[in-house]
């Protein structure tokens, strides 16, 4: 930007305008689909037709790149622990694979994987997408020594993330204690 003092501004237009077209892509998406609500959009959608499996392949598309991307950095360590001799192609090919269909393997045998998963993400994603910037934000910043607008609007962000990790971990809880 060549005038950085508008950062914080063009900060807040950007995420305002990507929250409202969420919610009303959401808003676009209940309203067409709420009397058939299933736990997947893509379950409700009419297979006979082009976009309807273009929706679905792209989903499917989305999924194995985030679980190659999710165990990328599992793979380079196993990788970083194999002697210089076993470094070549067809054994990372190997240990990228054997790492994805143990996974796999795992999530098909562990009854409540999904649940276990659920627990999981619900504590760790709202502590880190939410929690910890905000808690660094005032910290760095130092806008905790002063009361203001700004403060307060953190506060009651840091508040409502509290809220969604104990509500989020108790319902995984729930769910693991009705599955055993």
């Amino acid at each position: 930007m060549t005038k950085k003092h508008q950062f914080s501004n063009v900060l807040l237009v950007c995420f305002f305008l990507t929250a409202v077209a969420y919610a009303s892509m959401a808003r676009v998406g209940y309203l067409m689909f709420c009397e058939e609500d299933e736990s997947q959009v893509t379950l409700i959608l009419p297979l006979h037709k082009v976009s309807s499996k273009l929706a679905i392949y792209t989903t499917l598309v989305n999924l194995i790149s985030k679980f190659a991307l999710m165990a990328t950095p599992i793979t380079n360590a196993l990788k970083d622990l194999l002697p210089m001799t076993y470094k070549n192609r067809v054994t990372s090919i190997l240990l990228s694979t054997s790492v994805v269909l143990s996974t796999t393997i795992f999530a098909l045998i562990v009854p409540f994987f999904g649940s276990l998963m659920s627990l999981i993400a619900a504590f760790l994603s709202v502590t880190t997408s939410i929690l910890l910037p905000c808690l660094c934000y005032l910290k760095i910043s130092g806008t905790y020594r002063k009361f203001g607008c700004e403060t307060v609007a953190i506060v009651i962000i840091i508040m409502t993330a509290i809220v969604m990790a104990i509500s989020e971990t108790y319902t995984s809880l729930m769910e693991i204690t009705d599955n055993l």
